[in-house]
């Protein structure tokens, strides 16, 4: 009985011990153009990675930000629901967010100030841009 009452305690602690996690989400954010056509691009990874990809440079890690601020970055990027959002008017300076879900790519960038992306995802690039960009 002893041996029983042990192994059942041993089985929930290993249960209870386990962590799932949830898969690395990532998306990149970016704008320029114009005449240097120089853009600011960056990842942002759910670890709290932000790597700066500017002009197609090797990944170089930007900044890492804190537990609430990446929460809410991807609460917000999930309500976005970018593959439901088919959006491509680019301008002489364009803005974008882009990611890949399930080996497809999704992208949605403006810069006509005649043809605005919905609202939901001019807040959410602006939300997101204030909060990884330097002061």
């Amino acid at each position: 009985m002893k041996k029983l009452i042990f192994l059942l305690s041993l089985a929930m602690i290993s249960i209870l011990s386990c962590k799932t996690t949830a898969p690395q989400q990532t998306f990149n954010i970016g704008r320029g153009g114009g005449f240097t056509g120089k853009y600011d691009e960056y990842m942002v990874k759910s670890s709290g990675e932000v790597y700066n990809i500017s002009n197609k440079q090797a990944p170089v890690l930007f900044e890492t930000l804190g537990k609430e601020t990446v929460k809410a970055i991807f609460e917000k990027f999930n309500k976005l629901n970018i593959t439901s959002i088919s959006f491509s008017k680019p301008g002489n300076m364009t803005s974008y967010i882009s990611c890949e879900i399930d080996g497809k790519s999704y992208q949605i960038k403006w810069g006509d100030s005649k043809n605005l992306p919905p609202q939901i995802v001019q807040d959410f690039f602006n939300y997101v841009w204030s909060a990884i960009r330097p002061k």
